[in-house]
């Protein structure tokens, strides 16, 4: 990906035109998703390059808010995103991405009927700590610090009861869910 984000057709494509809705405009929305899909894959560090590239797109907006979609070009010095003309800002689902970036950073799989949040944390070197406050996971209300130690990603539960918060593989864990949900 040479560009701020996942276009929407590849600029291989003979249609491709970074100017145009669905023929190639950044949507922040699905990349988020394809980060999370990343992340259940076992790939944090792609996930983490899509959220490095959205957040740094958004840097180019007022007030750092994402439009609904944006043009990118390829990167370079000289180039910057541009909002799509008629684009919503904000806009609720651009404005969801910021959240579920930093979920497939942070690996978190809520269990909210069984009082469990599962963390498979992988912080970019770009992102060496993050603090999330007010989590909420059932009736229950956590603050989570994440931090970097060398490569790997270390928390620690600031506020509420650590016991609902476990490490786990995520790929695995879903894995888990899913035969799990299978049987029902």
């Amino acid at each position: 990906m040479d560009r701020l984000g996942h276009c929407t057709l590849s600029a291989k494509h003979p249609a491709y035109n970074p100017y145009n809705y669905q023929t190639g405009s950044v949507w922040p929305h699905d990349n988020a998703i394809i980060a999370m899909g990343f992340k259940l894959y076992g790939f944090a560090a792609e996930a983490a390059r899509i959220a490095h590239d959205i957040s740094l797109a958004a840097s180019h907006f007022l007030l750092n808010q994402l439009p609904e979609l944006y043009t990118a070009f390829e990167r370079d010095e000289t180039t910057f995103p541009v909002q799509y003309i008629g684009a919503n800002v904000p806009q609720a689902w651009a404005a969801g991405a910021a959240f579920m970036l930093a979920q497939a950073m942070l690996g978190f799989l809520p269990d909210a009927p069984r009082n469990k949040l599962y963390v498979d944390p992988s912080l970019p070197a770009w992102l060496p700590d993050l603090t999330v406050q007010d989590l909420r996971v059932g009736k229950h209300k956590l603050d989570i610090r994440f931090w970097r130690e060398g490569e790997q990603t270390a928390f620690e539960v600031i506020k509420g009861d650590p016991n609902l918060v476990e490490r786990c593989d995520i790929v695995s864990e879903v894995a888990r869910l899913k035969t799990a949900s299978d049987t029902i």
